[in-house]
């Protein structure tokens, strides 16, 4: 995320000897382009072992997830960007790819600081269609919420939370996020932004693609933020 360079290229995660292809410097960028930037390596990634699926395993011993956990971090992070003079507390929001998208949207849910989301390919849209449809060995023990349907699936929290800025970048072949979930998400969350009058406010990119961080998502992302942070959105 803080590369020199920005773009897709190659990087090897510590501890593998192989590279792979991602988005380089893309939190560096957006530093470039006048966002204050906080960039979190969370539990189980890179050099914050043990992986994240034993992290979880140990937890649920303990009665707690890691989804919770890694939540109450980056909920500290929004303290201490709310608390720094340089930083507007009513513009601060959330992005990430992946295991970061997921987090950034429950970030966005539980937390009202957050002003405006950008999860991209981040398993957002149906839990309940992903236990129907999804490859249920796909998405690790984090991503399973204990009890959650029982309150209500990703959608319905979404609505409750409307006009708030939520933007989705979703595939329509990412493997996290069945296109039919995406599909019953915006079908449930864009009448409540209607009715707010904030329709501008919930942005969903469904182009075709696979679970990847494209230069279009990023592009995506920064004019969202540019327009919900930087001009204060509906806030």
């Amino acid at each position: 995320m803080i590369t020199k360079e920005f773009g897709p290229g190659e990087w090897t995660r510590p501890g593998r000897d192989q590279p792979h292809t991602r988005m380089l410097g893309w939190a560096r960028e957006l530093a470039r382009r006048g966002f204050l930037t906080l960039a979190m390596t969370q539990r189980g990634l890179d050099r914050r072992g043990p992986p994240i699926n034993t992290q979880a395993n140990i937890l649920l011993t303990r009665d707690r997830t890691a989804m919770g956990a890694v939540l109450y971090e980056i909920r500290q992070a929004i303290t201490y960007l709310a608390g720094r003079p340089d930083v507007d507390p009513a513009r601060i929001g959330t992005t990430g790819m992946s295991f970061g998208g997921i987090t950034a949207f429950y970030a966005w849910v539980l937390d009202d600081r957050v002003t405006a989301a950008a999860p991209i390919c981040g398993g957002v849209g149906s839990v309940d269609v992903f236990g129907r449809q999804g490859r249920l060995s796909y998405h690790g023990t984090y991503w399973w919420i204990p009890g959650m349907l029982a309150k209500g699936d990703q959608a319905e929290f979404a609505a409750a939370i409307a006009p708030r800025p939520l933007m989705l970048w979703a595939p329509t072949e990412d493997v996290g996020m069945p296109r039919a979930g995406v599909d019953q998400f915006v079908a449930k969350v864009r009448p409540a932004y209607e009715r707010a009058g904030q329709s501008a406010a919930f942005v969903v990119h469904q182009q075709p693609g696979v679970h990847s961080f494209t230069p279009e998502a990023f592009d995506a992302m920064a004019r969202f933020f540019d327009k919900t942070l930087r001009h204060g959105g509906s806030r």
